[in-house]
């Protein structure tokens, strides 16, 4: 059995309540409040760019040369696809918090997500094996490629909806994660399946927090 196989084998649970939590299928169905989609994305938005860093991390210490221009590639992706996003939908859906609380979730993080930002940021900052770093890449967005597959996707959703689930869905995301998983089957068990299981509780307890404000 392949290395990503047993990972999901072996935390099979985790990864269920992780990919079908009610936020993401609230999101899907286009009933999200606005107020929920504001914490989430202003919160998301830190994670983010700790989430560059470290992925800018993983690209410095690629083994080879078509994981070094693989990586690459998508931190430009990430840079400007997916970095609009969060400001135009953020400016759209402002009007649903006050002020001070909008100033707030932009500036400050939720307990549980300054949890998964530390691991981001220490795992960046450490001499952290490839291994492991390209497994915390592929578990963080192995939990997205499947939120969409898992919840009905409603037709006819608003942008602020549908915009967020494209970026995380189709050929140009599922090649992305093929590429994440290969990478991953390369590397031992063992020494992986720790940052596995806690990059999957820490994206749960993300949607918790979020959904909870």
């Amino acid at each position: 059995m392949s290395t990503s196989s047993r990972l999901l084998e072996a935390h099979r649970a985790l990864f269920e309540k992780a990919t079908s939590h009610k936020l993401t299928q609230q999101l899907c169905a286009g009933t999200l409040p606005d107020r929920t989609l504001y914490v989430y994305l202003a919160q998301d938005l830190q994670f983010f760019q700790s989430g560059l860093r470290l992925l800018t991390k993983t690209t410095s210490v690629a083994p080879d040369t078509h994981s070094l221009l693989t990586l690459a590639k998508k931190i430009g992706f990430f840079a400007n696809d997916e970095n609009s996003y969060f400001h135009e939908c953020l400016a759209l859906v402002a009007d649903a918090l006050p002020a001070a609380e909008q100033a707030r979730f932009r500036e400050s993080r939720l307990a549980q997500v300054d949890r998964y930002v530390q691991m981001l940021e220490q795992y960046a900052k450490d001499e952290t094996s490839y291994a492991k770093l390209i497994t915390f890449v592929y578990c963080m967005e192995l939990v997205y490629l499947q939120w969409p597959k898992t919840c009905a996707v409603a037709a006819g959703l608003h942008w602020k909806y549908q915009t967020w689930i494209d970026l995380h869905a189709g050929d140009h995301f599922e090649t992305w994660c093929e590429f994440l998983q290969q990478e991953v089957d390369k590397c031992d068990y063992a020494e992986v399946s720790e940052t596995f299981a806690q990059v999957l509780q820490l994206e749960l307890e993300f949607f918790e927090a979020c959904s909870a404000q």
